[in-house]
């Protein structure tokens, strides 16, 4: 999971008052830094504000444009500034980023301030650690996410597609029209969440059937509200945080009177009972001591819980953080892709007619994992919603030592000179670009920037390339998604019923959406920006061969 900005609190007068003689210091130190090391040679764009910086520009902005216009003006690594003139490299060049996902992660640790607040939401979790700890966790978690155990889920897809092409079809009928318009990210987001609260922990949250529940209203758009379009003064709090002990951090970020985080120690606090009670229900504890070999997500934690071996046993706060993750992480990447993948085949109808038509020569409404797994264009499809909308378009690492960054291209620096390497500091920040490595020519060809399923299809029509590894979607090596298997089943088991039903096509509203990234990929209209995530489709019923 992605770790994002956060408004910083109305009353800054007295916290940057404060922090003067850190700054001070701060100052000095970066000064000291450059007798060895330079970014400054690196080219970026112009900066208008020492205090603030411009790394906001590009987070506030629709994703990858400004990626996009700049490294076309720049090259593929580009210097941007943080407050107080801070470099941070905005990394786009393909083998350098196939360097700091594959070749050298243990050397590019998670963000440290944003970090902070991904501890509020998350806790103790596998996106928010590093080094050994997560190494340790991902062991212990990775049974529950094979591709044996992610197939047993498939039904429960199935069924829970079914009951969102049921909502919208009713719909369609109380109007007594063949088609509307209809925002499908709130119904996807709901349907998705049911989903995962079975397979995680044996929850129903009947959320798709209007049910009311605590947590479904307070995980609601709950990443859009807290980091959607951060400002210019969220980069300065980061940094003045940067120069905070860690434990006075979290005590600001619990304490401090932040209305947005407030609302998300409330969500958090209501996940913690929810999963606590569904953790230790007698009925759940004694069928996994009947039964070894199941390997869900709750069977899986509560054995690693009751473990003897102390290496692998998950502590109480291990447990909750990793179910936390769960609905979370997992829910709203899913949902995003699944919104996105509508969006692409309502603009591109006459593949969207070709899948429907390879979905209804299985004449079936259950298929199984094999049948999914040999559809040429539905998986064809889910490749390329991944490629172009990645729920994740910019990952935040820094340096923990030296490194050197191997480049694809040379990069031409500011005094005309070429490197094929870019040593680079400890200590230093980065904005690696998912986005940017998704859509680069060099990879991808001259219509990298196009919606084009049958990319992935060889001479003879069948699939090519390696498939969900070509892309940074899911990322790479160490830190790869671990629930990357149960997304992609997700996704293929409800395209397979919603494209096989129904028939989507732009709407008004759909024409004006764009894509923002500050924190997972999120579709807005803007002049509608309050109302958080929409994705208005047109929606009717599917005509049948």
């Amino acid at each position: 999971m992605a770790v994002f900005s956060l408004p910083i609190p109305t009353d800054t007068n007295a916290l940057l008052l404060a922090a003067v003689p850190i700054l001070a210091a701060a100052v000095w130190y970066r000064i000291q830094r450059r007798r060895h090391f330079n970014l400054d040679a690196v080219r970026g764009p112009a900066c208008s504000s020492w205090l603030y910086g411009n790394v906001h520009e590009m987070l506030a902005g629709e994703l990858g444009e400004l990626e996009r216009e700049w490294a076309s003006q720049h090259g593929d690594i580009v210097r941007l500034q943080a407050p107080f003139n801070a470099p941070v490299l905005l990394v786009m060049d393909p083998k350098a980023v196939q360097h700091v996902f594959t070749y050298s992660v243990d050397n590019f640790h998670l963000d440290r301030e944003r970090n902070f607040f991904s501890e509020i939401l998350l806790g103790n979790a596998l996106p928010v650690i590093d080094g050994d700890k997560h190494k340790r966790q991902r062991k212990i978690l990775l049974p529950g996410f094979s591709a044996a155990e992610v197939k047993s889920h498939l039904g429960l897809f199935t069924m829970d597609a079914g009951k969102l092409v049921e909502k919208w079809k009713r719909h369609l009928d109380s109007a007594k029209v063949n088609s509307a318009v209809i925002n499908t990210t709130s119904d996807m987001t709901k349907a998705t969440l049911d989903a995962i609260g079975i397979v995680a922990f044996d929850y129903t949250f009947d959320a798709l059937d209007g049910k009311e529940n605590e947590l479904t209203k307070a995980y609601q758009d709950i990443l859009f509200s807290l980091f959607g379009k951060p400002r210019p003064q969220d980069e300065l709090f980061l940094s003045i945080m940067g120069f905070l002990p860690a434990s006075l951090v979290r005590l600001l970020l619990t304490k401090g009177p932040i209305p947005k985080l407030q609302r998300a120690q409330a969500a958090t606090k209501l996940a913690d009972g929810l999963i606590e009670r569904s953790l230790r229900d007698k009925q759940i504890q004694a069928s996994v001591e009947h039964d070894k070999s199941k390997k869900d997500i709750l069977s899986l934690i509560s054995r690693a819980y009751t473990s003897d071996n102390d290496k692998m046993r998950l502590t109480d706060s291990e447990m909750v953080s990793t179910m936390k993750t769960m609905i979370l992480a997992g829910n709203d990447t899913t949902s995003t892709s699944l919104t996105w993948a509508l969006y692409e085949l309502a603009k591109h109808p006459e593949f969207q007619a070709d899948l429907r038509r390879e979905i209804h020569e299985r004449n079936t409404w259950e298929p199984t994992f094999k049948e999914l797994e040999s559809m040429t264009l539905l998986n064809a499809t889910v490749m390329e919603v991944l490629r172009m909308q990645p729920s994740l378009g910019t990952v935040y690492r820094q340096l923990v030592v030296d490194e050197v960054l191997p480049l694809s291209t040379p990069l031409k620096l500011k005094n005309g000179r070429e490197i094929s390497q870019l040593p680079v500091p400890s200590g230093t920040k980065m904005l690696v670009s998912i986005e940017a490595y998704n859509r680069h020519s060099d990879i991808w060809g001259p219509d990298a920037g196009e919606f084009n399923p049958r990319r992935w299809l060889d001479a003879n029509g069948k699939l090519g390339m390696k498939g969900y590894s070509d892309t940074m979607t899911f990322g790479h090596g160490a830190r790869r998604c671990l629930g990357w298997r149960f997304a992609v089943l997700e996704i293929q088991a409800f395209l397979f019923q919603l494209i096989g039903h129904l028939e989507f096509s732009p709407s008004a509203g759909s024409e004006k959406v764009i894509r923002m990234g500050g924190a997972i990929l999120t579709p807005i209209v803007p002049e509608e920006f309050a109302k958080g995530a929409q994705m208005p489709l047109t929606v009717g019923y599917a005509t049948m061969d």
